[in-house]
């Protein structure tokens, strides 16, 4: 597999939802979870996170209202192993309500069977490790 491969796989990522302010829901974990249980090389799947907002830990007397995430880095990993890292676009932010939607390509050549997990990064730090993508063999 290529680092060209890899370089393509982040396609889009939009924020998606309702634009109603963030509530407690919002402060919950952040979480990432595939839209599908499985997928094969060259298929693109979503990868959908919800509660990812910063500012969550402040008291709400502080006045300070939570704010989506903004993803600064991404790292690929099959089988737990790192693969080279994919291109984030800038400005890649949760939105409003912390939904993040993202697209990915699973990469050429990762063998069927294999899991895949992508780890964000956001600008505060804080890394966001997405469930696991069963990956099946091309055509099924």
């Amino acid at each position: 597999m290529s680092a060209a491969t890899l370089g393509a796989v982040l396609l889009v990522a939009t924020g998606c939802g309702s634009s109603v302010p963030a509530g407690p829901e919002a402060c919950d974990t952040p979480k990432l979870m595939w839209s599908e249980d499985a997928a094969s090389p060259g298929e693109v799947v979503t990868l959908l996170g919800s509660s990812m907002m910063t500012g969550c830990s402040g008291a709400a007397s502080d006045g300070a209202e939570p704010q989506p995430l903004r993803i600064t880095a991404a790292e690929l990993f099959v089988d737990r192993e790192a693969m080279p890292a994919p291109t984030v676009a800038e400005g890649i932010t949760a939105n409003d309500v912390g939904v993040l939607e993202m697209q990915l390509a699973v990469p050429d050549g990762v063998p069927a069977g294999s899991a895949l997990t992508v780890e964000l990064t956001e600008s505060e730090g804080a890394v966001i490790r997405s469930d696991e993508l069963v990956i099946e063999r091309a055509g099924t």
